[in-house]
């Protein structure tokens, strides 16, 4: 069977054809932790048997096989799941791994994330469809777009609008700041924010700086839970990021802590994540 990449939603809608679930055989195999939390917001997590490690929401995910990252994946260790379908990012690979799996007749879906406050709903849409259930995901993309929306306007409210950088702490020697064409960046703008990234030049991202994170001069910092954890706390984020210590967010301590799926997955969640930003930037004001 040949790959698929599923780009754009409206294209791809069309040429889907409505196949049933066919429950008792169906074997999924989620190489995405936002695929995967949506599967199981449509309630057919039973047909999932591996997951990637990005896929830690929601807890039952956790006692499932993990085949790891999903950049460096297996095709013997897939294979051995007897998958009937394998659902990934674009991100999964190597292509060598995901052609070995497809040569084996299993059907590799690539399902695209554009990184857009639009993502969670299309892609909603998009493995509801794929899986035979669009009835489900029609409700469960309602209900996210509903949450969505709400926060969207309260974020409307905010004035003045603050700056706020997002920053992705790999290591300590490895930091980048979020801008363009990010899901950070979506979620900064539609919480009604400025991007400070975005407002400095950074278009996905990119290294930074103590230059770049001065002249971005953000009010407000969020970081990962894996990025505070590298650095060990909040103070150690201020005083380990470069520049940080001189802005307002680094003066006034203002930093916020999201885990990584929930913010940046655009998942099922993210109406949720997006109000709690909202509340959190109300609150610094």
């Amino acid at each position: 069977m040949r790959m698929r990449l599923l780009l754009p939603l409206t294209l791809l809608l069309s040429l889907l054809v409505a196949a049933p679930l066919y429950a008792a055989e169906e074997r999924i195999v989620s190489l995405n932790g936002d695929i995967t939390e949506i599967i199981f917001g449509l309630g057919l997590g039973e047909y999932v048997v591996a997951v990637d490690a990005s896929s830690n929401y929601p807890a039952e995910v956790l006692s499932l096989p993990n085949l790891g990252y999903q950049g460096n994946l297996n095709a013997e260790a897939i294979l051995a799941f007897q998958p009937t379908k394998v659902l990934a990012s674009p991100s999964a690979g190597p292509k060598e791994v995901l052609e070995q799996v497809m040569a084996a007749g299993v059907e590799v879906i690539i399902i695209d994330n554009d990184g857009t406050i639009n993502a969670p709903v299309d892609n909603i849409r998009t493995v509801a469809a794929l899986l035979g259930v669009p009835e489900k995901g029609e409700q469960l993309a309602q209900a996210v777009q509903a949450k969505i929306d709400a926060a969207v306007e309260r974020g409307r409210q905010l004035d003045p609008k603050p700056r706020v950088l997002f920053l992705y702490l790999g290591s300590t020697r490895f930091q980048f700041g979020g801008g363009a064409g990010t899901p950070s960046n979506a979620m900064i703008e539609a919480a009604g924010a400025i991007d400070a990234g975005k407002a400095v030049g950074l278009v996905g991202y990119q290294p930074i700086t103590a230059e770049v994170v001065v002249a971005a001069q953000p009010d407000v910092v969020i970081v990962t839970e894996r990025g505070l954890n590298v650095l060990g706390s909040i103070e150690g984020v201020i005083n380990g990021v470069p520049g940080l210590a001189l802005t307002p967010a680094g003066q006034k301590g203002h930093i916020l802590v999201f885990e990584d799926l929930y913010f940046i997955g655009m998942g099922p969640r993210t109406g949720d994540a997006l109000l709690e930003l909202v509340e959190a930037l109300e609150r610094l004001q």
